[in-house]
């Protein structure tokens, strides 16, 4: 396995050294449509439903991602994206705010 790019945690102002990845979440949408099957992974079990397409980082397709948060009381949530739009696979990184977390978190 080879790097191809390493990212610099200083762009995004996150504390690398002291997160956890504690979700991974994916997004199936048809090109378009206004709700998203969305399936998390996390603590050994997967809970599916349909939602909106607020949280999906693609406007138009499917999306993965995994979510890491800082470790400590005010720890920052962040999402490391796959994204497929238009033909391109993308890859981002997202904040996560504590809505999305509650919203997508509120069943597992």
């Amino acid at each position: 396995m080879t790097i191809l790019k390493k990212l610099d945690y200083e762009d995004i102002d996150f504390e690398e050294s002291a997160s956890q990845q504690f979700a991974t979440v994916l997004f199936d949408r048809s090109e378009d449509q206004e709700e998203t099957q969305i399936t998390i992974i996390k603590d050994g079990k997967i809970n599916q439903f349909t939602g909106d397409n607020e949280y999906n980082p693609s406007s138009r397709r499917h999306a993965s991602c995994v979510y890491v948060k800082e470790e400590g009381e005010d720890g920052k949530t962040i999402k490391i994206c796959t994204i497929q739009h238009k033909g391109f696979t993308l890859i981002e990184v997202h904040s996560v705010s504590n809505v999305e977390i509650n919203y997508l978190f509120k069943n597992t």
